[in-house]
């Protein structure tokens, strides 16, 4: 089911719609606008909290956001140690191509002892390309 994504786009500032029905599922944040350091906490903290428990992060700042979801499963136990089936693997791609991220996903990326059902598309972005999104990662 993984390589079936559902694409959800947000807006800088924007928030977020409830996707705990998706849980386990792993995220691909794609970045292409820039956000506030408090914005990306509250995004990284939705995830946590929704059953994100695999995340790539590819665009401008993505080691921002695997440090902020890191801190936002960290958070989500109150500091004490994280069940194996909580926890969330988090990668940042700052010197690939879209496409391997993609591929990457698709074939790489799992949980080491939960299934992962579905796979996020999350696009930040002032503009919806769910279209160009879907082909591209149904290409690599």
């Amino acid at each position: 089911m993984k390589n079936n994504p559902i694409y959800l786009h947000l807006k800088p500032g924007a928030d977020p719609i409830d996707i705990s029905a998706l849980s386990p599922y792993l995220a691909v944040i794609v970045i292409e606008a820039g956000v506030t350091p408090e914005w990306r906490s509250m995004i990284s903290k939705w995830l946590a909290n929704s059953g994100c428990l695999c995340m790539l992060a590819w665009g401008p700042e993505c080691s921002l956001w695997d440090d902020a979801v890191d801190w936002a499963n960290i958070e989500q136990f109150d500091y004490m140690p994280i069940p194996d089936d909580s926890f969330i693997l988090t990668y940042w791609f700052s010197d690939d191509n879209l496409e391997d991220v993609f591929e990457f996903a698709k074939g790489t990326a799992k949980h080491p002892t939960v299934e992962l059902m579905r796979t996020v598309l999350l696009h930040i972005s002032k503009q919806n390309d769910e279209a160009i999104f879907l082909k591209k990662y149904a290409d690599a």
